[in-house]
C-alpha cells in the first residue's frame, strides 16, 4: 500500500525537527552519593561581599585634597564594548529580553547534570557557551588589551521541554569558575571567581549559586569590580567549569580564541542598530570644507520607537555658513533610515529679543537624507535637496562616508 506524500513530507519534517534539537542525556535521576553534596554557602557569601556596590570613601578617611567630584565613567572592569546588547531583542514569543534566546555562531555545548531542590537528585541541561560579535573600534581597551575584535561571550542553560517552567523540581544555580592564563581553578585567592548576569552592562548583579533555575536562560560572562580578583579577556580562550556540589560533579568546556569570521554576521558591510552610542559630531577628515554634522538619538519613552535629531553645519552658494536640520522617528533595531526629511528655518535673526512672531519664522522643507552607521566611527549618509525659499541656498545631491569626531565623556561606541 503506498503512502501518501503529504505523510512522507510530514515526517521527513518531524525527523528533521527533531534531529535539530540538542541532544541531552537521560533527563532525571538519583545521584549515587559517595559523600555529602558540597556546601556551596560560604562560596555564595564571598561572591555577594564581591558583587555588592562599592563605599564611596568619605572625608573620614581620606583628605579632602584626595577626594575627586562624583563623576560618571564607564566600567573599567567590564568585558565588551559598552555598545554591545544596547538594544533588547525580541523572543519567539515576542517579549523582549536584554540577551538572545538562541545561541548563534560556533556553539560549545555540553550535557551538565544539575542538582536539584530534592535531595541527592540531578537534572540534565544543556549549557552552551558561545559570543555576539559587538562594534570593534580598534581602541586599546582593558578588555581587548590588543585592540582586536571584541565579542561578548554568552552562556545559555537550557532546560528539556519537558521540565521548563517546573517549579515543584527545578535544577539548581552551579558554581562557576573559569580558568585562563595564570588563573588557576581553586586557586587561594579565589580569583577564579568569574561573575554571571542575566542582563548585560551591569557591574554588580550576579546569579547566585544554589539559585532555581526555572526556566532557560541566557547569562553574560562578566568581571567582579574587584582589584583583587582575576580579569578575564573573554575574546582569548579559556576553560570554564560548572559544579553541582557532587562527587564527580563538575564538567568543564574549553572555549578557544574569539573569531570574528565564524559568529552570525557577514564580514561585509553591516549596518549598526541605530542607538544613542551613535550620537555625535562626525566630519570629512580629508576634506577641506570645514562641514559637520552633529547626531543625537533620543529615546520615543514608548519602548518602541527612537527619535534621529541631526544637524547639518554647511554652507551656501556664497560660502556662508548655512544649516540643515533633519528629524525622523524609526523603530527600534533600525540599521538604517531612509527620505528623513531635512528642514532650513528662515524668518529669525542672531540672537533675535524679542523672539519674532512664530508666523515670521518658518520651516522650510530642503529635501531628504539617508542615514547608516557602518561602526562606531564611520557615518554614510546620501542627500538630496534644495533650499529654494533662499536665494543662493544650498542644492544638490550625492553620498558622503564621514569619520566620528571625538567620543562623548561615558558613553563611548566601541
Amino acid at each position: 500500500m503506498s503512502v501518501p506524500s503529504k505523510y512522507i513530507v510530514a515526517g521527513t519534517m518531524l525527523l528533521a525537527s527533531a534531529l535539530a534539537l540538542p541532544v541531552i542525556a537521560a533527563d532525571r535521576g538519583p545521584v549515587t552519593v559517595d559523600a555529602p553534596r558540597a556546601d556551596f554557602s560560604s562560596v555564595q557569601a564571598r561572591r555577594a561581599v564581591l558583587a555588592a556596590p562599592r563605599a564611596t570613601a568619605t572625608s573620614a578617611t581620606v583628605s579632602t585634597a584626595a577626594v575627586t567630584p562624583n563623576v560618571l565613567t564607564t566600567s573599567s572592569y567590564r568585558a565588551y564594548p559598552a555598545s554591545c546588547f544596547s538594544d533588547t531583542l525580541p523572543t519567539i514569543a515576542n517579549t523582549i529580553q536584554p540577551l538572545p534566546v538562541s545561541p548563534s555562531g560556533t556553539l560549545y555545548s555540553k550535557t551538565v547534570p544539575l542538582g536539584t531542590n530534592s535531595q541527592n537528585t540531578y537534572e540534565n541541561v544543556m549549557i552552551t557557551i558561545f559570543r555576539v560579535a559587538c562594534s570593534s573600534s580598534g581602541d586599546t581597551l582593558s578588555y581587548n588589551p590588543d585592540g582586536g575584535y571584541a565579542g561578548a561571550t554568552l552562556m545559555r542553560i537550557q532546560r528539556q521541554a519537558q521540565y521548563e517552567g517546573d517549579t515543584q523540581l527545578y535544577p539548581q544555580f552551579p558554581d562557576i569558575r573559569i580558568a585562563q592564563g595564570s588563573i588557576a581553578f581553586d586557586n587561594a585567592n579565589f580569583t577564579d571567581y568569574v561573575r554571571i548576569a542575566t542582563e548585560p552592562n551591569t557591574v554588580v548583579a550576579d546569579a547566585s549559586v544554589g539559585a532555581a533555575v526555572i526556566n532557560s536562560t541566557t547569562y553574560v560572562l562578566e568581571n567582579y569590580a574587584s582589584p583583587s580578583l582575576g580579569f578575564f579577556y573573554f575574546n582569548h580562550a579559556f576553560t570554564i567549569r560548572f559544579d553541582n556540589g557532587y562527587q564527580n560533579g563538575r564538567v568543564t568546556i574549553d572555549v578557544p580564541d574569539y573569531v570574528p569570521t565564524q559568529q552570525t554576521y557577514p564580514a561585509a558591510f553591516k549596518p549598526m542598530a541605530i542607538n544613542g552610542y551613535l550620537s555625535g559630531a562626525w566630519y570629512d577628515p580629508s576634506a577641506g570644507s570645514r562641514e559637520g554634522l552633529v547626531t543625537q538619538v533620543l529615546d520615543n519613552g514608548d519602548g518602541a520607537t527612537r527619535t534621529l535629531f541631526a544637524t547639518w553645519y554647511t554652507y551656501d552658494q556664497l560660502g556662508l555658513p548655512f544649516w540643515l536640520v533633519a528629524q525622523g522617528s524609526f523603530p527600534i533595531g533600525s540599521t538604517q533610515l531612509n527620505n528623513v526629511q531635512v528642514l532650513y528655518a528662515t524668518g529669525s535673526s542672531f540672537a533675535a529679543q524679542p523672539p519674532p512672531p512664530s508666523p515670521a519664522v518658518k520651516a522650510n522643507v530642503w529635501g531628504t537624507i539617508n542615514v547608516s552607521f557602518s561602526d562606531c566611527q564611520h557615518i554614510k549618509f546620501d542627500f538630496n535637496g534644495a533650499a529654494s525659499a533662499v536665494q543662493g541656498g544650498p542644492q544638490g545631491s550625492g553620498t558622503r562616508n564621514w569619520t566620528r569626531l571625538g567620543v562623548i565623556n561615558s558613553l563611548a561606541c566601541q
